[in-house]
């Protein structure tokens, strides 16, 4: 069961962009072994710091920002929980900033785990703990649930993920803010999506490809949103690392954004 945790897991990283391919708010860790099927069971409790960096360019603002975020993380049978935090440097239009970004808090269940098929829910909110103005919060408590499914064969994983994305609270409908927070960003109501691939290479090394968005539903204003990832990612017994490109294709979510991320198991 752990290693069903592991590629829900997995999944969630994958498809960070589900409210998010450019978030860190389901940015779990790629598990060094997922998909080769030659790994033990891993420990339950995960942390990991992810180092950002990202060049962004939309119809009202422009700059760039870097940030450190944190996360942490526990697994049982089918259940994990977690929670990510980040702190910010953000350069808007001129203007220097620093600042936490929104508090994400989530968690999951694997439902489903037939042969090399696995299926489970993840229910995720972020608390508006960001500055709005600053580009570094959404302003409102979000509430994202969504389904993921995993297939696995030999050394490859597919992964796809669908959710809803909606701001808590009663919304104006002509309140539009964009694509935001620059850091981090989604619309107020939202269907989000994510597709990704998985190749475990071999000596504890994995690549991976996934693209990401959201559709704007409802009567709030929105955005369309995708964006896509490119990741190298290696692990040595309890200490996983990954490096991940990313890029805006639709929404400007961000010109382009590197990640480099550590996890430990313990």
């Amino acid at each position: 069961m752990r290693m069903a945790v592991r590629i829900a897991l997995v999944v969630v990283g994958l498809t960070a962009s589900t409210a998010h391919a450019e978030h860190h708010h389901d940015m779990a860790m790629m598990d060094a072994g997922a998909g080769s099927g030659d790994v033990a069971q891993p420990p339950p409790f995960d942390a990991s710091v992810q180092l950002i960096a990202a060049s962004y360019s939309t119809l009202t603002y422009q700059g760039d920002y870097e940030g450190a975020i944190a996360s942490v993380g526990y697994s049982y049978d089918r259940y994990m929980v977690g929670a990510s935090l980040g702190t910010y440097r953000i350069l808007l239009n001129g203007l220097e900033s620093y600042g936490i970004g929104d508090l994400m808090v989530h968690a999951g269940a694997t439902l489903v785990h037939a042969g090399e098929f696995q299926g489970g829910v993840v229910a995720m909110v972020s608390a508006p703990t960001g500055n709005e103005l600053a580009g570094l919060g959404m302003g409102h408590t979000m509430l994202m649930p969504s389904a993921f499914g995993a297939w696995s064969h030999d050394r490859v994983t597919v992964t796809v993920n669908a959710g809803y994305n909606r701001a808590l609270g009663q919304m104006e409908a002509n309140h539009d803010h964009g694509v935001w927070p620059l850091v981090e960003p989604m619309n107020m109501s939202e269907i989000s999506w994510g597709v990704g691939a998985d190749y475990a290479v071999g000596h504890g090394m994995h690549v991976a490809a996934r693209t990401g968005g959201g559709h704007p539903i409802g009567n709030l204003i929105g955005h369309e949103r995708v964006v896509g990832a490119l990741r190298v990612a290696w692990g040595t017994g309890r200490v996983d690392t990954g490096v991940e490109v990313q890029t805006g294709f639709v929404g400007d979510p961000y010109t382009i954004r590197g990640l480099l991320e550590t996890a430990l198991h313990f």
